[in-house]
């Protein structure tokens, strides 16, 4: 857990609110699977305040994420935008004064990755695959395995 993502209750008594302007390695993300890298930089601007007895983060997150493209296969980068990023916490809830919002963040950055991811301008192979499909009008190369069920 990287030790910015921290909000220090006592610096927001009185009204006072926090400004979090954070650049930080996507090591927080904590992925480790073949196909979904986060390798770039996450930019974290916002603010945190308290309302009544809520602590409420209010965030704008930019990063990329690499997966597949699901045409080639090749790794592709694609923008990741949380423009309005919420998270309320009940200041009862919060242990130690200091409350860690990296696990709420980081929910909401996987929630804005793609399910598909293509090459940028539109995969060149493409073009490649467009020989399999059939042609408008004929469907003698097209198969209907459950047409004959009754």
């Amino acid at each position: 857990m990287e030790p910015e993502l921290k909000v220090y209750l006592d610096r927001l008594q009185g009204g006072k609110t926090e400004i979090i302007d954070l650049t930080l390695s996507s090591t927080f993300m904590d992925v480790d699977e073949a196909d979904l890298k986060f390798n770039d930089r996450v930019i974290i601007k916002g603010k945190a305040y308290l309302a009544n007895d809520h602590l409420v983060i209010h965030l704008k997150v930019e990063t990329k994420v690499s997966i597949p493209c699901s045409v080639c296969n090749k790794m592709v980068l694609i923008p990741i935008r949380v423009p309005e990023f919420y998270h309320t916490e009940d200041l009862e809830e919060v242990k130690g004064r200091v409350y860690y919002y990296a696990n709420p963040l980081r929910e909401a950055i996987l929630l804005e990755v793609p399910p598909f991811g293509e090459c940028l301008g539109g995969c060149a192979e493409r073009k490649e695959l467009e020989k399999y499909k059939p042609s408008e009008g004929n469907t003698d190369s097209v198969q209907f395995p459950f047409a004959d069920l009754t």
